[in-house]
């Protein structure tokens, strides 16, 4: 009793329904997958920018402070060129290389990592603070004491 030979006018199975099911459903899970990736290297460029900026910035301030001391500016010129290769390894989607490219520089560099470490988890802390207390001030106070009104 297969009514799925093609004949005009017969009424598709329940075997034709799954199928054309499925591969709506595998259309809609394609699609999905490629907006997040398109939206997830959309992300990973900005990163890399920021990043980019940041590494920049750290190579001036080793240039500075190289003529007063050339070990620690020496050891934020490597600094920044480790993170210049992570974020390359990043940007080309080989997360497990960046793993291996921080592990390695942990090693090589543990004080430098440690102080770096240290300084992001601050400004993480703090810019999370910031956020949290802009918000509860603006959940607080009515429309009419806010500056401006």
């Amino acid at each position: 009793m297969d009514n799925s030979n093609g004949t005009p006018g017969a009424s598709p199975t329940p075997a034709d329904s799954a199928r054309r099911l499925k591969e709506s459903a595998t259309t809609v899970i394609d699609r999905t997958k490629q907006a997040a990736v398109d939206k997830a290297q959309e992300g990973v460029q900005q990163l890399a920018s920021g990043v980019q900026s940041a590494t920049s910035a750290l190579r001036r301030v080793a240039d500075d402070v190289e003529v007063d001391n050339s070990l620690i500016g020496a050891a934020l010129r490597k600094s920044a060129d480790s993170i210049d290769q992570a974020t390359r390894a990043f940007s080309d989607g080989d997360i497990s290389r960046v793993v291996d490219d921080v592990n390695g520089f942990a090693r090589r560099q543990p004080a430098v990592f440690l102080g770096v470490s240290l300084a992001l988890g601050f400004a993480l802390a703090r810019v999370g603070k910031a956020a949290l207390e802009s918000s509860q001030r603006t959940e607080d106070e009515p429309l009419t004491q806010m500056p401006g009104i």
